[in-house]
């Protein structure tokens, strides 16, 4: 029998070797990043809340219950100031050309964004994000209030054939604020809360 060459013997006996063992998949759970926490560290914090209001965004003083509305139409420069004082610096500032209500800017403090037109304040909108908490109507309702509680303390209307999903209003006419729910049924969460001119595609 003809010899192998040593040098095909030697592939062939690393060949017939077990494999070696992979390394063991690392068990540990993924590192989950910290969500950024909402500041609320404006000069008035401590002595001011925010409450969702259909003509734009009213500041109660905690002590007094005395309320002053920041009323939609007022410049730029003042809404942000105003929400400032409560909110802390405005988080980012952006636009968008092409929005359903016209061209608009946008001033982000956490949950909240501001909207404005020509300069001027024309509506909000709060999301589900670090900070909504801070935010309610008078009666109470806000980010993940649900649809059963919701309905318990004001006019739930739904608008079955919108194109934004489970699209709704909290009371009727000029004193209407907008909203979505996460989902069907009275168990749902609201998951936005809206009034003004909002950048909505329908």
């Amino acid at each position: 029998m003809r010899k192998l060459p040593a040098i095909v013997l030697l592939a062939l006996l690393a060949a017939c070797k077990p494999a070696a063992d992979k390394p063991a998949a690392d068990d540990r759970p993924p590192v989950v990043p910290d969500v950024p926490e909402a500041k609320l560290d404006g000069p008035a914090a401590a002595s001011l809340s925010v409450a969702l209001d259909a003509a734009g965004l009213r500041f109660i003083d905690k002590a007094s219950g005395k309320a002053s509305l920041l009323a939609f139409g007022i410049p730029r420069k003042q809404a942000e100031e105003a929400l400032a004082r409560v909110a802390g610096v405005v988080d980012d500032r952006s636009d968008n050309d092409e929005c359903g209500a016209g061209p608009m800017q946008f001033s982000r403090f956490d949950a909240m964004t501001l909207n404005f037109q020509d300069d001027k304040f024309v509506g909000w909108f709060l999301g589900d994000e670090a900070g909504a908490e801070f935010y309610s109507t008078v009666s109470g309702i806000g980010i993940g209030t649900t649809r059963a509680k919701a309905s318990a303390s004001a006019t739930v209307v739904d608008h079955k054939d919108s194109t934004l999903g489970e699209e709704f209003s909290l009371g009727t006419g000029d004193a209407a604020i907008g909203g979505m729910f996460a989902e069907p049924g009275k168990d749902a969460k609201i998951e936005a809360l809206f009034a003004g001119a909002n950048c909505f595609f329908r």
